[in-house]
């Protein structure tokens, strides 16, 4: 049992230290490449043309998210399942090296085409979440995993309070803005580059390999039984799962990949604003995922949880970009919030259920690539409509996409769990 909780909290520092950097980053990546896509290259605007954009920044922000979507769509499972045959450590610590190399392209560029090559590789490397999910479903019994994948969420949260206030902090500091005046460099993201070295060195100093080698045998054993995606596809159950992480995804995604952009569009906000923004969702987010997450997995079931999560979010995004500042807008942030928190949770909380124990980094990832999928279509999606339609389109199709994801929630096969 000490060990079991050794293991958890090591892991919960662990993503932590690395959701921070990954905090910084989020919302001050859409200004940043919509600030440098306003002195574009000439492919790119020989495209503005041919797309016919109104504000190409938009789009072109939204191009940054799916570069590193495409890329961690790609090697989520592998990663996944390449932890299930080696161990999560060696696998965790590589792809946080991976991590610290993109964000340092990022601090040290100021041309659109090494933002897409540091995204690319930061989305290669970027499975380290599913890495994390499958270690602490490693060491946690079945009826346990629902609050102890909400100690990721817990992390993601604290990520996302304090990620964010530094980059507001850091990109109107006198260091920031001198870096960025005389050289060109860009703080905020040295700082996450920082942030995910120090993490790559907490796993190999602090969290213990929770993949035995009798289980790491047993998924040699079946590395011959094809793709884990199309295994996951038999189990029962699973593809609706599936369906509903890719909608919910796609849906959250684009309000991800555009929100600096309304609120930039609405209220005229900057990085600073924004940056604090972003800081309050995380808020909301570790309250639910820090203690919320416990009366929720007791008292609810994990099936009506990720429906009540879906409907949440599908009215606080509609309703989202319509609020007035300054507490209608923040009180509508509150259930998009909890509702994604207790989507998430039951989805993956399910999905470990239906999966052995040899295959759950493979499950994991492929469940990751399904979201890796939706960050692809969401933030693509959101941008091109809010380049073409304005800024409330993208919430209005978000919505919908929550709305599906909650019809396939209700039809969902009632399965048993497998130990």
């Amino acid at each position: 049992m000490a060990d079991s909780k050794r293991a958890r909290m090591a892991i919960f520092l662990t993503v932590f230290v690395d959701l921070l950097g990954f905090g910084i980053v989020i919302p001050i990546l859409p200004l940043y490449a919509k600030s440098i896509a306003e002195h574009p290259s000439g492919w790119m605007e020989k495209a503005n043309a041919l797309l016919h954009l109104q504000t190409p920044g938009a789009f072109w922000a939204g191009v940054a998210f799916v570069a590193f979507s495409v890329m961690q769509f790609v090697a989520t499972p592998l990663l996944g399942r390449l932890s299930d045959l080696t161990g999560r450590r060696p696998v965790l610590w590589m792809s946080l090296l991976g991590s610290a190399v993109g964000y340092l392209m990022l601090a040290l560029t100021s041309r659109f085409e090494w933002v897409l090559a540091a995204r690319l590789l930061d989305g290669v490397t970027g499975g380290n979440i599913s890495v994390a999910q499958a270690a602490m479903a490693d060491v946690s019994a079945p009826e346990e995993r629902s609050k102890a994948l909400g100690m990721i969420g817990a992390a993601f949260g604290l990520g996302f309070v304090l990620g964010p206030a530094l980059a507001g902090i850091l990109s109107g500091s006198h260091l920031g803005l001198s870096l960025l005046e005389t050289h060109g460099w860009h703080l905020p993201f040295f700082v996450a580059a920082g942030l995910s070295l120090l993490a790559s060195l907490m796993v190999l100093a602090w969290m213990p390999e929770t993949l035995t080698p009798e289980v790491r045998a047993r998924a040699k054993d079946k590395e011959n039984r094809g793709h884990a995606l199309a295994r996951a596809l038999k189990r029962p159950g699973m593809p609706h799962l599936l369906a509903i992480a890719l909608l919910a995804m796609s849906g959250f995604a684009m309000m991800e990949g555009t929100f600096s952009l309304m609120a930039n569009a609405r209220f005229a906000f900057g990085q600073r604003e924004v940056g604090w923004l972003f800081a309050y969702i995380g808020i909301l987010i570790t309250l639910y995922q820090g203690g919320l997450v416990r009366v929720v997995a007791k008292r609810i079931p994990e099936r009506a949880a990720m429906g009540l999560g879906l409907a949440f979010m599908a009215a606080s995004l509609y309703f989202l970009p319509v609020s007035s500042w300054k507490w209608p807008f923040m009180l509508v942030l509150i259930p998009m919030a909890w509702g994604s928190g207790m989507n998430s949770t039951a989805t993956y909380a399910l999905a470990s259920h239906l999966t052995p124990a040899e295959e759950q980094g493979a499950i994991f990832g492929v469940m990751n690539a399904m979201q890796g999928l939706g960050r692809i279509l969401g933030p693509f999606l959101g941008a091109y409509v809010f380049a073409t339609h304005g800024y409330r389109a993208p919430y209005v199709v978000a919505s919908g996409c929550m709305v599906l994801a909650l019809l396939l929630a209700l039809i969902l096969p009632r399965t048993h769990r497998r130990e």
